[in-house]
């Protein structure tokens, strides 16, 4: 059984009309060409049959005039009446020759061409005779004409042997009257040969030409009829689907205007009426799915206006109500009879319906929406709430019908922010008077300090030797301690003023920023016996005082948490896209990856072998100092030495390293 898919009945059925339409006027046109190439064929045939039928007039007449000079040349011994023997068996000759060539596999169609037009034929016939020659030569007719052909080309050699005979005698002066006498008769002979062969070459070419004309008249005949009967089917098969799947159209129709939409229209193809029928279909399922999804949506619409903790509300172009659900009404004060018809501009402030009006209006001419506007409402009892509201324009058939809006009651976040603002300010103020405390706090601390300080040292210096060892023991620590509780009121006064400081990013060399830290801890680096080797460091935007404290703070540890040997600490810069990564390493007691991130924490303290001990307030300067200028810092964990790294990223002041 053949597959549907392959089935031409089918595939004809199931094509669209056009397709149908085009398949017939192609059938007609195949048809037509069809017989187009016959006759082409047939006028080929014929011409070429013609060609050879003149040609065999041209080739006998040649003959015959061969023989005729031939014969004149044995009794007048004339040159002139051999070169017209010459010349009339040249015709046979290129006859000969345009044959041989052609039964050639690969044969010259210029030689063949010259050939024929030697034997005297017009050069317009030459291609048809070729074209016969060529794929009819072993076919009926035609092969036996060549069979003929080639028999009269033999007594034509035998010619022209005869006629190198005679030259030659004559020439020599041997033609006797005898020999003379034999020549003539031979030269009959070969004549009275030839002329049954001519006359039996043009029989056969005739005969074959009337054959192959009546068989093309049948095969026109037949292809005639054939197109004929395929039209009619073609067009019957498409004259009755027509016919059934325009019934079945017309009986869906009013099946379905009388109310009846569960009937179905059978889809008997897939052309345009067959479509048709499935549109006709899907559109009576769509109508009862639009029936049931119009319930649907009014349900959902109803239930989503009444659940919805927002007002929900139509309006008309008049700015009246037309809808609204009960968080409408609870916001306006109002109930549903008394709000729907009323203006939307009874609730709203004098002062402000100039630019709500302005607004309304753009709405409905330019369909433009109005989102998120704030504006007081006049409720029913005479308070007023501050409500947001967004609008946006209905429109049927392109014009603009009403608008449809939602808004939402604020007061209680207008309050909620009127009190965190004034908490804010609250804070800030706050902060300010806690800035100034801690800076005459700082004040009033070091001044106690200071004096501790300075008798300690007057103390060790005017008794030095004489309250022994364990006083002088005493007196260190007095001094350490004082010494660190300065630093300590210092770190908190840095840290106060990071991010405080009202001084603009501009562009600053950091090789300055190192060398003022350098001076800061000129002191603490004699006395350890330090040494600071820094690269050229890049210019770019940052608070220079800033600066300042990051150095200070990151040598200042190295300096602080050495090792045995005297503090070496290398300050270098590298340029990676648009930042600049800074590298502080030294080479002290190092830090334990259990504690590299632990150094960033305010006043966290850390223990285990003794390594940056403390309440990490310098290096948390250091982080958010970093923080501030938009880059980061770290540390690379480790025993031999601390590795300190942080970004600085400013695009817009960003100019290359110092030289």
């Amino acid at each position: 059984m053949i597959p549907d898919r392959f089935d031409p009945v089918f595939r004809l059925r199931n094509a669209s009309i056009t397709t149908k339409l085009v398949s017939v006027v192609l059938v007609f046109l195949l048809a037509i060409v069809g017989l187009i190439l016959m006759t082409i064929l047939a006028l080929r045939v014929t011409t070429g049959v013609r060609a050879y039928v003149i040609g065999e007039g041209l080739w006998s007449k040649g003959q015959k005039d061969a023989v005729y000079f031939l014969s004149r040349y044995v009794q007048t011994k004339s040159e002139d009446d051999y070169r017209r023997f010459q010349s009339a068996i040249a015709i046979p000759l290129g006859d000969q020759k345009a044959r041989q060539e052609m039964e050639r596999e690969a044969f010259d169609f210029a030689v063949a061409t010259q050939g024929f037009v030697q034997g005297g034929l017009m050069s317009e016939d030459i291609p048809s005779m070729i074209y016969l020659f060529r794929n009819f030569r072993e076919i009926g007719f035609f092969a036996q004409a060549v069979r003929i052909w080639k028999a009269a080309e033999e007594k034509v050699e035998l010619m022209v042997t005869t006629s190198k005979e005679v030259h030659e005698a004559i020439a020599a002066g041997k033609l006797t009257p005898k020999r003379q006498a034999e020549l003539l008769a031979h030269i009959d002979d070969i004549n009275a040969a030839v002329t049954p062969l001519e006359s039996e070459f043009s029989v056969t070419l005739s005969h074959g030409a009337r054959t192959v004309q009546s068989l093309l008249f049948v095969v026109i005949m037949l292809a005639a009829v054939l197109m004929l009967l395929l039209g009619i089917a073609v067009s019957t098969l498409i004259s009755r689907d027509l016919n059934l799947s325009i019934a079945a159209l017309r009986d869906g129709a009013i099946r379905v205007a009388g109310g009846e939409l569960t009937h179905r229209i059978k889809v008997r193809s897939r052309d345009e009426l067959g479509e048709l029928a499935m549109v006709f279909n899907d559109m009576i399922e769509r109508r009862r799915d639009v029936e049931v999804a119009l319930t649907t949506a009014t349900e959902f619409r109803e239930r989503v206006m009444e659940s919805s903790t927002n007002a929900i509300y139509t309006m008309d172009t008049e700015g009246r109500f037309t809808t609204a659900n009960a968080r409408t009404c609870e916001i306006t004060g109002y109930p549903l009879k008394e709000l729907i018809g009323m203006p939307w501009a009874n609730m709203i402030p004098p002062e402000h319906l100039p630019a709500l009006f302005t607004r309304y209006a753009n709405t409905i001419e330019s369909r433009t929406s109005i989102l998120n506007y704030e504006v007081p409402l006049i409720q029913k009892s005479g308070s007023v709430v501050t409500i947001t509201f967004s609008i946006a324009a209905l429109s049927r058939d392109g014009q603009v019908f009403g608008v449809v809006g939602t808004a939402e009651d604020i007061s209680e976040r207008k309050r909620g922010q009127a009190e965190l603002q004034s908490r804010a300010d609250e804070l800030a103020r706050s902060n300010q008077e806690l800035e100034q405390f801690a800076y005459v706090a700082s004040h009033d601390l070091q001044e106690p300090l200071r004096t501790v300080s300075g008798f300690a040292q007057l103390l060790s210096k005017r008794y030095q030797g004489q309250l022994g060892p364990e006083a002088d023991e005493y007196v260190g620590y007095v001094t350490t301690g004082v010494q660190r509780m300065k630093s300590l009121i210092e770190d908190l006064l840095a840290y106060s003023r990071v991010g405080r400081d009202p001084e603009a990013l501009k562009p600053i060399d950091l090789n300055h920023a190192v060398s003022g830290a350098l001076s800061n801890l000129k002191g603490a680096i004699d006395a350890a016996a330090a040494t600071v080797v820094c690269e050229p460091l890049p210019t770019l935007g940052a608070n220079e005082r800033q600066m300042v404290q990051l150095f200070q703070n990151l040598i200042g540890n190295a300096v602080k948490f050495r090792g045995e040997t005297p503090p070496v600490i290398h300050i270098s810069a590298e340029r990676r896209h648009q930042e600049w990564q800074i590298t502080v390493r030294d080479n002290g007691i190092g830090i334990s990856e259990k504690h590299a991130q632990q150094v960033f924490v305010l006043f966290q303290r850390l223990n285990g072998r003794d390594k940056y001990q403390g309440n990490g307030i310098g290096l948390t300067i250091c982080k958010k100092i970093v923080d501030l200028h938009g880059g980061r810092i770290w540390v690379m964990p480790g025993d031999g030495g601390a590795v300190f790294r942080f970004t600085l990223r400013d695009e817009s002041v960003l100019v290359p390293a110092a030289a």
